[in-house]
């Protein structure tokens, strides 16, 4: 029995010296076979990501359309540029369209589309791809699905949903999110839970994410309760994004609600600036970018970037970003190619207008009892009569007469500097034409705004910054402090590095108004053909008047008919 142990014993260690070697030989081999190995661990203070800002194919059939998207997706995905990435993210609305929706596995079930033959080819290509590369892919479709005829909300037995599928390594589907909060259109075709969803994967390299969809971002549910409730870190961000000045354009509202929440965010926008589409980029949080871009010209371009581990930010070094000395020009690149929308909020703000070659500002300025104070300083550059230049208003507001983009309701509280193109308040907000030469013929080299914000747990105040290439500032070009009082936190931004083109430089803070629209999805809908304009105020006062004078008319003669039916009696 002795013996036969021992001869067990060394048999055992040599199975277990045995499948050291094995292990060690078969990680080797699988560290050197390209594709076959996650790229970031667990242990690793990063993960490296990319998002895609991508053109949407606008010509052909609805399928030649779709087939376009995908084979262009494929090959960045299966692209080299992709092979050092843990995570890839597409934009909003850039895949299928309405014409070619998909049906969309649940993903409990942890079905790969490319093994399964009952989805749509685009879907399973994109999930061969994804296997094939073995590379987390999150991208955004048009989801049908099955439901009940009686259901109102139900369409010749479908629902459609404006959907995020996050394939894992193999291709199988792990994670899905439906749009919450649609966009104009998207009400009248596009269905909604009754329940926002809100939906986070885990990865293999330890990171747990949560996602929504474009509109989402601007709204407390689903996207401040997956951060200030389920204390997610890292958000993925698919969008197709409109740009409005002067507070929301697309880079300067990403990169300023990542620093809000102190987040990372991937986020991905569609490239179609002529109708106000661009703006993607990488944040982490307080950080500030770790890339971004917007653009004129429509443009399909991966941004890759190792991102930091929120639990690892205080022992990582990002590469210092290098900043050339500041030099005054009059004339320095600047968008007028690119659309934008302008925000109406503005003209019901508080406003003041600043002298035309004003040097210093220094003054508090008030919408009911919410107060901002301003102190500016500015350098003359160069007097030049052949160069317009921007005009300046100071700005403030807090209540919930506003909306998102015309769309929704808002609580917004405002301090900022923003840019006019003339002296009257409805020229802010918009740029001027490419036809017109533009002149810095002052820069900014102090800016200090301080103002008392409401103390609520639904918050996110936000440092606004645009510049005129549509870019927010970067965060050293600011300091920012919030300082906690019982009822109020004082929020302070002040500008460190001098500044030549700022369209935008404030405090926006968004308090998530509760109230929820209808859309007019339970109205009758006012057409063009039944709806009868008002008349001018001149021709409305006469009316009224008119109304007046036959009233009086009216009750003259019910007075008189007595009168005159006596008489014709008696005659």
């Amino acid at each position: 029995m002795h013996s036969d142990t021992v001869v067990f014993s060394q048999l055992e260690n040599r199975m277990e010296v045995h499948s050291a070697k094995w292990l060690l030989l078969t990680g080797l081999i699988s560290f050197l076979l390209p594709g076959s190995q996650q790229i970031s661990l667990p242990s690793d203070p990063t993960y490296n990501a990319g998002v895609v800002e991508f053109i949407p194919a606008m010509e052909g059939s609805p399928k030649a359309k779709v087939k376009d998207n995908m084979e262009r997706m494929k090959s960045i995905i299966e692209s080299d540029a992709t092979k050092n990435l843990d995570i890839l993210v597409f934009p909003e609305y850039v895949l299928n369209n309405m014409d070619m929706l998909t049906y969309v596995p649940d993903p409990k079930d942890k079905i790969a589309p490319c093994e399964v033959a009952n989805y749509d080819w685009f879907l399973t290509e994109l999930s061969c791809a994804a296997r094939s590369r073995k590379l987390y892919v999150v991208l955004n479709l048009m989801e049908k699905v099955k439901c009940n005829i009686l259901d109102t909300s139900c369409v010749n037995g479908l629902k459609i949903y404006n959907t995020n599928v996050v394939l894992d390594r193999e291709g199988r589907v792990m994670s899905r999110y439906r749009k919450t909060h649609l966009y104009r259109y998207e009400w009248r075709s596009t269905n909604v839970l009754q329940q926002p969803e809100l939906a986070t994967f885990t990865t293999d390299f330890g990171v747990t994410f949560g996602h929504f969809i474009c509109f989402d971002m601007l709204f407390y549910n689903p996207a401040k309760i997956l951060i200030d409730q389920l204390n997610i870190t890292d958000i993925i961000y698919p969008t197709y994004w409109f740009s409005e000045l002067p507070f929301l354009t697309a880079v300067q509202l990403q990169e300023g609600w990542a620093f809000a929440n102190n987040v990372n965010l991937l986020a991905a926008d569609a490239s179609y600036p002529q109708e106000q589409n661009t703006g993607s980029g990488i944040y982490a949080g307080r950080l500030g970018r770790l890339t971004a871009i917007i653009h004129e010209e429509p443009t399909t371009k991966l941004l890759t970037a190792q991102v930091p581990k929120r639990n690892a930010r205080s022992v990582i070094q990002l590469p210092p970003a290098v900043k050339p000395m500041f030099v005054p020009q009059l004339e320095t690149p600047r968008f007028s190619k690119m659309s934008l929308l302008r925000d109406y909020n503005v003209d019901i703000f508080t406003t003041k207008l600043l002298e035309e070659n004003f040097i210093a500002a220094n003054q508090t300025l008030c919408h009911k009892n919410f107060c901002c104070h301003f102190d500016i300083e500015r350098k003359l550059i160069q007097e030049s009569a052949n160069h317009m230049a921007y005009r300046y208003r100071l700005v403030a507001y807090s209540g919930n007469a506003t909306t998102f983009q015309r769309i929704d309701n808002s609580n917004q509280s405002v301090c900022a500097l923003i840019t006019c193109t003339g002296s009257e308040l409805y020229t802010c907000g918009h740029i001027f034409p490419e036809s017109v030469r533009v002149g810095n013929k002052y820069y900014f080299n102090r800016i200090n705004i301080t103002g008392n914000f409401a103390k609520s747990h639904r918050r996110a105040i936000i440092p606004s910054t645009v510049n005129a290439v549509m870019m927010p500032l970067t965060v050293d070009s600011f300091m920012w402090s919030e300082v906690e009082r019982s009822n109020t936190i004082r929020v302070e931004m002040d500008l460190t590095s001098p500044q030549q083109d700022l369209l935008t430089f404030g405090i926006w803070a968004n308090y998530y108004n509760y109230v929820q629209n209808t859309h007019n999805l339970d109205e009758p809908v006012i057409t063009a053909s039944s709806y009868q304009p008002s008349p001018n105020p001149t021709a409305v006062t006469n009316s009224v008047a008119s109304a007046k004078l036959h009233g009086v008319n009216l009750v003259a003669n019910v007075l008189l008919l007595p009168i005159l039916l006596a008489v014709l009696l008696k005659y």
